[in-house]
């Protein structure tokens, strides 16, 4: 239980109306301090209280963070002498100071029972408070603390939590408290009172062993994963709840780390008011943290930390939000029009994926320079009348990105490689193509129907070397030195598919040795070799060099040539330089690996 003492310096200080404590504890009444906690703890904290009358002590003031230990200790004799609580069933201390004294939360204080003592938490207000850092205090005698940023060391560093939202003055980046109206029956005398701030992140709540074993937790177990995730204060009900509001993903470095995915919207009636852009009641327009899909992360020491975002308003541009620091990437693939939901998948490896890039550019629809200067929805429509022109649908606009693409992988293997001319392919649907392509590609793996499982970028991805069924052959390995022949036009699909890894390997070798002033790839593996064969292929498929100009440069030559290219694409600079060739290869396919 909630003790609540008020503590007086003299008779005539101005203390609340004991209906106005009651009232700021009452779970069920909005923008009280109960309420807060119910809400943010979804009915895992106990906010049950009590209020003593007041309590008189002599003034302390200032307070210095030293003298704080023996504050607590004089107001809970004060309270044992004059007021007689029952002690033995408080778990924490609210002191609410008449006079502006400070407030601060997280100590503990010595308060007898029987013929001993027992510790129990304490957390101090007083009447100037703000509200959220009323909050903030009291989450504090919860055991939550401060988020970390990103940096990891500095501290206050969420704008989605009320553990750092009230920075003291200090804001560094943008607010998400507001001041709401005054409500009849809550204290509500001073301004500060109503200065309202977030909901404290599910990542926090994950601590509680009650939470963290509900229905409102996913824990991701493998990648991907894909899921729907619910606002953390959704106003559904339908379905019925517990709804998930936090997706818990292991570090895909295997660091000991957790992440924690959880959706927040601005609530117009709700704590989360401030989150996005809004005006208040005179018009004035504010700008709060971005309405997203919010990662934090818990460190192995048990402290939380805040790591980014993906926000909602460029899911449709950017669907994919790379988090290199546990080596996974958000993806948004739906986002409900009232923000009540959102439809996420989580991918190992941190990477940006639009690959309707790389279908415009490998089915030479559109040139890199092109290209470099469309926007993602260009680029996507483009592929749309491109498939519209090349099969005989005309509904593509309903695909996600990641579907349009893959169907226009499998057209633009079918066409590159003469399988089917555009008169062929004007005549079928995406699934005739795909079926097609999958006849084909049984052909080149042997492995029959299991191709079927597979998707359209799947399949694409087995036509340039990946293997159709991993684990089966032991040893066997993925040989993107088949896409590297394939895509440069050195041999054609049929042609491949009598050759044998070896064979394709020494025919690269002699390709290389005529397209650069180089004669040692022999001794290059075949990942280092196909790497280098695609980034020739890249410069000489865009016309950014022609054979004559490739024959005098070395690998790293064209490598850096590349580099610059890729730079003028992504403006990533010198990022790309830590990038292994064939991630370079991607990069220009529009998956770039950060």
């Amino acid at each position: 239980m909630i003790l609540i003492i008020p503590v007086r310096y003299a008779q005539d200080d101005a203390v609340w109306s004991r209906e106005l404590f009651v009232n700021w504890m009452q779970p069920l009444r909005p923008f009280s301090l109960g309420n807060y906690w119910a809400l943010s703890s979804h009915g895992f904290l106990d906010v049950t209280s009590d209020v003593l009358d007041p309590v008189d002590i002599p003034n302390p003031v200032p307070v210095s963070n030293e003298a704080r230990d023996g504050l607590h200790r004089t107001v809970v004799k004060a309270a044992t002498d004059q007021r007689k609580p029952d002690w033995a069933n408080v778990d924490t201390i609210i002191i609410w100071f008449a006079r502006p004294t400070g407030w601060w939360g997280g100590g503990q204080v010595a308060v007898p029972v029987g013929d001993g003592a027992r510790d129990v938490n304490v957390t101090v207000v007083d009447s100037v408070t703000p509200f959220d850092a009323a909050c903030q205090e009291l989450g504090h005698s919860f055991g939550f603390d401060h988020e970390w940023a990103a940096d990891g060391t500095t501290d206050y560093g969420s704008p989605y939590s009320t553990m750092s939202a009230q920075r003291y003055g200090v804001t560094t980046w943008q607010d998400p408290a507001w001041v709401r109206d005054p409500i009849s029956g809550l204290p509500d005398g001073e301004k500060t009172g109503r200065i309202i701030g977030p909901l404290l992140p599910a990542a926090q709540m994950c601590a509680i062993q009650g939470f963290h074993d509900s229905q409102y937790v996913v824990h991701q177990r493998a990648f991907p994963l894909s899921q729907r995730l619910y606002a953390l204060d959704y106003r559904l009900r339908e379905p019925k709840g517990p709804l998930p509001v936090v997706v818990a993903v292991p570090s895909n470095r295997r660091d000991g780390r957790t992440f924690f995915l959880e959706l927040r919207r601005r609530n117009r009636t709700g704590y989360d008011n401030g989150i996005g852009e809004w005006k208040d009641v005179i018009g004035a327009k504010h700008t709060g943290p971005d309405e997203a899909v919010v990662v934090h992360s818990r460190n192995p020491d048990g402290r939380i930390r805040y790591e980014g975002t993906a926000p909602l308003r460029l899911a449709r541009k950017q669907p994919d939000w790379p988090f290199p620091v546990g080596d996974f990437t958000v993806r948004i693939n739906h986002v409900d029009a009232d923000h009540e939901f959102v439809d996420v998948e989580v991918r190992a490896g941190s990477a940006r994926s639009f690959p309707i890039r790389g279908v415009l550019l490998a089915g030479r629809f559109r040139t890199q320079e092109q290209l470099n200067a469309m926007s993602l929805d260009d680029m996507r429509n483009t592929l749309i009348v491109v498939m519209t022109s090349l099969s005989n649908q005309n509904d593509y606009q309903r695909y996600d990105n990641d579907t349009l693409a893959g169907m226009g992988a499998v057209m633009v293997f079918l066409r590159r490689t003469g399988i089917r001319d555009d008169a062929a392919l004007g005549q079928m649907s995406a699934d005739d193509q795909r079926n097609t392509t999958i006849v084909e590609l049984d052909a080149q793996t042997g492995v029959g129907r299991e191709l079927q499982g597979h998707t359209d970028l799947e399949l694409a991805q087995i036509a340039l070397g990946r293997l159709a069924s991993p684990g089966r052959v032991p040893g066997a390995a993925d040989h993107y030195v088949r896409g590297v022949l394939l895509l440069g036009g050195f041999r054609t699909q049929h042609e491949l598919n009598t050759m044998s890894d070896e064979d394709m390997r020494n025919r690269l070798i002699v390709v290389m040795t005529s397209l650069s002033n180089q004669n040692d790839y022999q001794g290059y593996n075949n990942s280092d070799l196909a790497g280098v064969g695609a980034v020739m292929v890249f410069l000489r498929e865009t016309g950014i060099r022609d054979d004559a100009a490739l024959r005098q440069m070395s690998a790293d030559d064209q490598r850096n040539t590349a580099i610059v290219a890729l730079d003028a694409q992504t403006r990533r600079g010198r990022q790309l330089q830590g990038l292994s060739n064939l991630d370079l290869a991607k990069v220009a396919l529009g998956v770039e690996r950060v």
